[in-house]
Parts: C-alpha cells; sequence; structure tokens
C-alpha cells in the first residue's frame, strides 16, 4: 500500500505469503504432534469457506472503514486476556462434540474476516480457541496455524481467478513468511503456552496500533 499498490493487490499478494507462512507453521507444528486433529478439521473446512467469501467480497469493497473497528475490537481482546491470567489454562471438561461446532463457527467467521481483511485474524482465532472451546495458549496456536492455512488457501484461490497477485513481491514476502513461521513455531514449541500469551499480548497491541495509525493518516 505505501508504494500505491491498490488494495485488492496488496492483500491478494500478502495471501501469497500468508499461505507460504501457515503451511510452514502446521508442519511444524504437525512434527511435534502439537494439533488437535479434529478441531482443526471442522475448523479448517469452515474457515476454506469463510477465506473463499470473504475475498470475494473485498473485491467488491473497500476495506478502510474496518481499520477503526478491529483496532478497538483488538484493545478489547488483549485486555480481556491481561486481566484474566487463568484464561488459557486447558480446560478438559468442554464437550467435545460441541468444541467441533464451536470450532467450525470459529473458522467460518474468521476465516470470513482473513479473507476480506486479514490483520489479526490470527490473535482473534487463538483468542476465541482459548475462550471458546477452553485450549491453552500453545494448542491453540497450533490449531489456528492449520485453520488460517485454510482461510488463506480459499482467498487466494479468489485472489488468482481475479489476477490481483503480484506473484515476484509474493515470492520473495513467501520467503521470508516459511523462515519466520518456521523459527517462531520451534521457539513456541519450546518455550510453551505462557511464551506463547505473552507474544500473543503483544502482537495484539501492536496490530491495533498500526490500525489506528494508519486510520488516522487516511
Amino acid at each position: 500500500l505505501l508504494f500505491g499498490v491498490p488494495v485488492q493487490t496488496a492483500l491478494g499478494t500478502n495471501k501469497l505469503a500468508g499461505i507460504a507462512g501457515t503451511a510452514t507453521a502446521t508442519a511444524t507444528f504437525a512434527a511435534a504432534r502439537a494439533i488437535r486433529w479434529p478441531i482443526v478439521v471442522t475448523g479448517a473446512i469452515a474457515a476454506f469457506v469463510g477465506g473463499l467469501l470473504g475475498a470475494h467480497t473485498v473485491l467488491r469493497i473497500d476495506p478502510g472503514v474496518l481499520r477503526i473497528i478491529v483496532s478497538v475490537l483488538l484493545l478489547v481482546v488483549s485486555a480481556v486476556v491481561a486481566f484474566r491470567p487463568r484464561l488459557g489454562d486447558a480446560d478438559p471438561s468442554r464437550a467435545p462434540h460441541r468444541s467441533l461446532w464451536r470450532s467450525a463457527a470459529i473458522g467460518l467467521t474468521t476465516g470470513y474476516y482473513d479473507g476480506f481483511f486479514g490483520p489479526g485474524a490470527g490473535v482473534f482465532m487463538i483468542f476465541l480457541y482459548v475462550a471458546w472451546l477452553g485450549l491453552d495458549f500453545l494448542a491453540a496456536s497450533g490449531v489456528v496455524k492449520a485453520t488460517n492455512f485454510a482461510s488463506n488457501l480459499g482467498a487466494i484461490i479468489v485472489f488468482a481467478a481475479a489476477g490481483t497477485i503480484d506473484y515476484r513481491a509474493g515470492i520473495v514476502m513467501a520467503a521470508g513468511a516459511i523462515a519466520g513461521s518456521f523459527t517462531g513455531s520451534r521457539l513456541a514449541l519450546f518455550a510453551g503456552a505462557k511464551f506463547v500469551r505473552y507474544v500473543f499480548l503483544s502482537v495484539a497491541w501492536a496490530v491495533a496500533i498500526r490500525l489506528l495509525l494508519q486510520a488516522l493518516h487516511r
């Protein structure tokens, strides 16, 4: 966007990097057997559909108005996590069948948002899997990587069909995303849920501030 690239092209190109990064992270978590696959399957299918619908929508609407709304939501989410230290403790008492339906609902809604706009999608996904399904932050991260991959895949199909991907820039971004995702995933698996919680809060605040600044300079 800083170089005058159309919004839709910027979003489509970013999805190329996003799918590379989430694929790498998913493979890393899967190799460590840190993914809850039953939850992932329902969430990922719904997220794929959501990503398709969201990307289809953004090709017709300017998403700029979302910046302020999303930044406020991110601040609220991070405040809830910061002031509820027990949030993120694993809760094995949650009913498995309800978890599958809730995972599908999370995948569809956040997948749509990811396809439509994107920033902070992973933060929202992690928060919902922690707060609504009772996962700890590390387990939620593993589920979210695979779910986010599915939403990216759905979105990138739409953007590719519309010709709104700059593949040269996207490949360079994808290489960086692969390296960063592998390093970050290994660090999360090594450091555990408490570390992921702190990273979650830092990312939520950083994205919220960035979006607010962008909105103020429009």
